[in-house]
């Protein structure tokens, strides 16, 4: 093992993360540790000074208030006086127009004139206001008589006043403290933030430990996937954003893979189109020469032996039978060597469809059920009718291998805000079987009691050309048999 790689494999992401945690948790503790000292004095400064411009204003709201009591009580001595003044009332006249007096002074709860002897001679009153105390004023008159008035003060005047106080007592009292902080509050500090620290040290191990085991995992996948070991999967189970990124990563592999396993298919058939090309070409040359020859000693035969005659009769209808069969085998390596490049472009698959059932062979037995919506597809018109053909004819040929009619299904939908449509064709055959369900796309490997296979070998890699995909479903058809699935991509 290199150096390099024992000092990376020793100094992990999870001591480094957990390093540079505790540098930074631990840094403010020993900050506080060493300066909670001067931090006390100074807090204690800065509430003195604060306490101290405190205290002057409050003093000052104390004083305005005490005034405001006795210019209060002032006040009601003189509107006192001033109804003494009143002749009626200076001359304790029972009949003084005393509500009309309280009437015009709304700060006035009674009115009493009461005679030397005590006798009330005279009474007006409402009401007193809620939360109020009343406050009543004497005022002597002439012969012994007196007046008595009684005011509403606010029962909160009192509660002010000594919550005023309280506030100015503890002003002077912070005002005094020049001193840091005591040592049992210190301690106490220091202990809770060690205990702070150290909690978020045990957690950020256990988070860092979480995080760089995950990520090992997706490390350990990677490395695996390019041993080629193609189906590693990371499987991060959770909700957060590691998770995400394990689905993510999941997914990226799955689409590597169905596209790695693409580009093989599609390299195999591009090196059966190499090999059908040239087996068109040599086997073709000569079948027109064996024909000839063939039909030649047939025909100029001049003899009367019957049974020779018989035997090249029969020998000319095998060599015609056989040649026939091989002109159609390089009909189909001409096909399959010599597939047009897709030229894509919208293309309704209604009309698709429509043109299918045009055709005798699939109009009685081919059934559409088609979306609500139509449906663009960007495509090219000749090749993925040739795709949908071939499906259709391969389904029907199943059915009746099985010994039915031979009915095939076609449907097809788009999910929405999807980029793909996916088409359905769905037969009433025997079935395809897991084992043969991606080997019936290899060339000559074929199901059917007919035929060459290279049918959906084509088929598939069209659809493959198209952008899309052509797989057989897991799950049979409703009919029993098998389903094929096509995507192709939608148009813009």
């Amino acid at each position: 093992m290199k150096r390099t790689d024992f000092l990376r494999r020793r100094v992990s992401l999870q001591v480094k993360l957990v390093a540079i945690l505790m540098v930074v948790v631990l840094t403010p503790f020993a900050a506080s540790a060493l300066f909670i000292d001067q931090v006390g004095k100074v807090a204690a400064n800065f509430a003195a000074g604060e306490a101290a411009a405190r205290d002057r204003a409050v003093a000052k709201a104390l004083d305005a208030h005490l005034e405001w009591v006795a210019l209060t009580k002032q006040l009601h001595a003189e509107v006192a006086s001033l109804l003494a003044r009143v002749p009626a009332i200076a001359a304790a006249d029972p009949a003084a127009p005393l509500d009309t007096l309280l009437a015009e002074q709304r700060q006035l709860m009674t009115i009493r004139l009461v005679a030397a002897d005590g006798a009330e001679l005279a009474r007006a009153a409402r009401p007193p206001p809620p939360a109020t105390t009343p406050y009543p004023v004497v005022h002597p008159l002439a012969g012994g008589a007196t007046l008595e008035v009684t005011f509403a003060i606010p029962d909160h005047l009192q509660a002010d006043y000594q919550e005023l106080a309280a506030a100015l007592d503890v002003a002077r009292k912070v005002a005094q403290v020049r001193t840091a902080l005591p040592s049992g509050y210190r301690t106490a500090f220091l202990a809770l933030v060690g205990t702070a620290a150290l909690a978020v040290v045990l957690v950020g191990v256990f988070a860092a430990n979480r995080v760089t085991r995950r990520i090992a995992a997706l490390v350990e996948v990677a490395r695996a996937v390019s041993r080629g070991a193609g189906e590693a999967r990371s499987r991060l189970a959770g909700r957060d954003e590691m998770a995400e990124l394990g689905v993510a990563f999941d997914t990226m592999l799955d689409d590597l893979g169905r596209q790695r396993r693409e580009i093989e298919y599609l390299q195999r058939i591009g090196a059966w189109q190499d090999v059908a090309r040239r087996l068109a070409h040599e086997i073709k040359n000569p079948l027109t020469p064996i024909q000839l020859a063939v039909q030649q000693c047939v025909s100029t035969y001049a003899g009367d032996d019957a049974r020779y005659r018989r035997l090249l009769a029969d020998t000319g209808e095998i060599v015609e039978e056989e040649i026939a069969g091989l002109r159609r085998l390089v009909d189909t390596f001409r096909t399959l060597g010599q597939l047009p490049r897709v030229e894509a472009a919208a293309v309704p698959l209604a009309d698709i469809v429509d043109e299918l059932r045009l055709d005798p062979t699939f109009a009685e037995r081919l059934e559409v059920r088609a979306s609500d919506a139509p449906l663009s597809l960007r495509a090219d018109k000749l090749l993925l009718k040739r795709v949908l053909a071939n499906l259709v004819e391969n389904g029907i040929h199943a059915g009746q291998e099985a010994g039915k009619a031979g009915a095939v299904t076609v449907a097809w939908r788009a999910p929405a805000g999807g980029r793909m449509a996916t088409i359905t064709i769905d037969d009433e055959g025997k079935g395809v079987t897991g084992d043969a369900r991606e080997r019936i796309f290899e060339p000559y490997v074929t199901t059917k009691a007919t035929g060459t296979g290279l049918g959906l070998a084509i088929a598939k890699k069209i659809a493959l050309e198209h952008g899309g995909s052509l797989a057989v479903a897991a799950e049979p058809s409703p009919a029993g048999g098998a389903r094929f699935v096509l995507t192709v991509p939608l148009a813009d």
